[in-house]
């Protein structure tokens, strides 16, 4: 007994006095042979060879950067960080280099059932998008989408084709921050790296996905006569249909986030279609508004300041619906759910059928129309790919100011599908 309590005292006192005995390093693998010295690109297949790794071995990076990049310190670290392996042998492990980080270190080790080996460490170049791109969407002759990408304002011989799925893409929501985007495929959500230009299918069975803020994507889930949001928030939401509302006739296009709700669209019976709007505070039932004549009905979202707060901007909205051979963005009143319906009070004007839309925040003037005082107003800025008289275009707009800058022709969409922003 007294042998026992000195031998925990010994312990007691080691610990008090700041001792630290480690645990001999654990060898998973050996004969470690790091690729040849070099800078990888994110998303490049890297390859490490060694005798021993197991079909369920993991990857983890240990990411070090002295080069800060917008939102990133001057000097940082990330750990933890999960690889994405492509492939595994009794002999070799390969992996894609990581993206979203400045140019960095990255420390490579080896995880299996609570263990990590440090094999290694690999450069990494600059994995942050620094501004704003358009994206295209493009049916493959194999059955898929291949997704390309370009400056907003440029030309086509700027665009680079990014990545290739198996999974024809209904259409994409692209984020602003993030360097990533969630695409729809026949209710199946699909994630999709824009940096690393790696897709991967991240949920079955969901209704629509849409944008609830600059960073955020969610998707909607229907389940008998009720809607559930999941992903992008803090809470979980549901919402009750309104009486003859069934989630067939709901319109698979992407969803907008305004007056703090979703704006979602329904097809009537007659060809017509009402906004279906679901707020995300002061009650859970989804409220129906009067039924549009139109061929679509596209939600959307712009940034006005607030009428209780002008310093403050908010989101509000509206339907993009096309009367004539032009598509009308109409103002939503969220008191009566109607369409604000006279020409001059649209908040944008396109001309012809609008075929895919896509929104984003960008850095706008400065706010007090000097340089100097490097205040900002974010703008939104508005994509559209119309068809006109039998020829298709794309623009970028600006709601605020009602003016476009065309951006891709007919003889660069036709094969297109959709479009979509992200950064």
């Amino acid at each position: 007994m007294r042998r026992i309590c000195a031998v925990l005292f010994i312990c007691l006192f080691a610990s008090g006095c700041g001792l630290k005995v480690e645990r001999p390093k654990e060898i998973l693998v050996t004969d470690i042979m790091m690729p040849a010295d070099g800078e990888f690109e994110p998303g490049d297949r890297v390859t490490v060879t060694a005798s021993g790794f197991e079909s369920g071995d993991e990857i983890r990076f240990e990411i070090a950067w002295t080069g800060g990049s917008e939102e990133f310190a001057p000097e940082g670290c990330a750990k933890g960080v999960r690889g994405i392996v492509t492939e595994r042998t009794a002999g070799s492990i390969t992996f894609l280099a990581p993206g979203h980080y400045p140019p960095s270190t990255v420390g490579v080790q080896l995880f299996r059932g609570g263990i990590f080996q440090t094999l290694g460490t690999i450069r990494v170049s600059d994995g942050v998008q620094h501004e704003p791109f358009l994206y295209t969407l493009t049916p493959t002759a194999a059955g898929g989408t291949s997704v390309a990408r370009g400056p907003m304002y440029a030309s086509t011989d700027m665009r680079e084709e990014v990545l290739t799925t198996g999974l024809t893409l209904d259409y994409a929501v692209g984020s602003i921050g993030t360097g990533t985007a969630c695409g729809m495929a026949d209710g199946r959500l699909v994630d999709l790296d824009l940096v690393t230009r790696h897709t991967q299918e991240s949920g079955d069975g969901a209704l629509l996905a849409g944008s609830i803020s600059a960073s955020a994507v969610a998707a909607l889930y229907g389940r008998d006569d009720r809607l559930y949001l999941s992903g992008g928030t803090s809470q979980p939401y549901s919402w009750q249909l309104p009486e003859g509302v069934t989630a067939d006739r709901i319109v698979r296009q992407p969803f907008a986030y305004a007056f703090q709700a979703l704006l979602l669209t329904v097809r009537n019976d007659d060809g017509t279609f009402s906004p279906l709007v679901l707020p995300l505070s002061g009650g859970f039932g989804a409220l129906l508004g009067p039924a549009v004549a139109s061929e679509y009905l596209l939600p959307y979202w712009i940034m006005q300041p607030s009428a209780d707060d002008p310093a403050r901007l908010e989101r509000v909205g509206g339907y993009a619906a096309l009367h004539g051979n032009m598509t009308w963005f109409q103002p939503l009143d969220p008191a009566t759910l109607e369409l604000k319906p006279k020409l001059e009070q649209t908040d944008l004007l396109v001309a012809g059928r609008v075929l895919s839309m896509t929104q984003c925040v960008v850095a706008g003037e400065d706010s007090s129309g000097e340089e100097s005082s490097g205040t900002t107003v974010p703008e939104v800025r508005i994509g559209v790919m119309t068809e006109f008289e039998g020829q298709r275009e794309a623009w970028i707009y600006n709601p605020a100011t009602h003016s476009g800058t065309g951006v891709l022709n007919d003889a660069d969409l036709s094969a297109v599908t959709g479009i979509f922003l992200a950064q």
